[in-house]
């Protein structure tokens, strides 16, 4: 079954919109024609969450924020929660991460699975980094822990690999 997500808000006006996403792929305004969501990226969005602006007419724009799930939010607010809604922003000190997570993959497995490997735990990581739910010692802690975790699991692969091909 198709995956549909619909929200309903009022525009500053007091104008009803009602936004539906479709399979996470297409968008419609008030039962209009679907749109593509990858022609409504929005400049403001980052590595770890894609944000994309929703026409809601009169010049106006929602914004789809989509991380680990889709939030819709307008003029600054979750249309569901109406609480004010914080972009998700890298911390500069996780980008070190994302460098260690590309030396693992030329160091250490490269190819298809070390590539699949370092760009979902570098993304696991950057949502880690981004929770500003918890403390900036506790961010870092985790991802230091699922760095290393990764690299002895890349390891552990790649000597397995080793093995398997020195067999032939």
């Amino acid at each position: 079954m198709a995956k549909t997500k619909i929200w309903n808000f009022f525009k500053a006006d007091g104008t009803p919109v009602n936004v539906t996403l479709n399979k996470n792929r297409f968008v419609s305004v008030n039962g209009g024609p679907e749109m593509k969501l990858n022609t409504l990226k929005a400049p403001e969005g980052s590595f770890a969450e894609k944000v994309f602006n929703v026409p809601v007419g009169n010049g106006e724009y929602a914004k789809l924020c989509v991380k680990n799930n889709q939030v819709l939010t307008y003029n600054g607010f979750n249309v569901e929660t109406g609480e004010a809604y914080t972009p998700m922003e890298l911390p500069k000190w996780a980008y070190v991460f994302v460098v260690l997570y590309v030396m693992n993959f030329f160091l250490v497995i490269g190819g298809a699975i070390g590539g699949a490997i370092s760009a979902g735990f570098a993304f696991l990581t950057a949502t880690i980094a981004s929770d500003r739910k918890m403390s900036t010692g506790l961010r870092v802690f985790l991802c230091i822990l699922l760095y290393i975790g990764v690299t002895i699991g890349s390891l552990f692969i790649a000597i397995v690999l080793l093995g398997v091909f020195n067999a032939f």
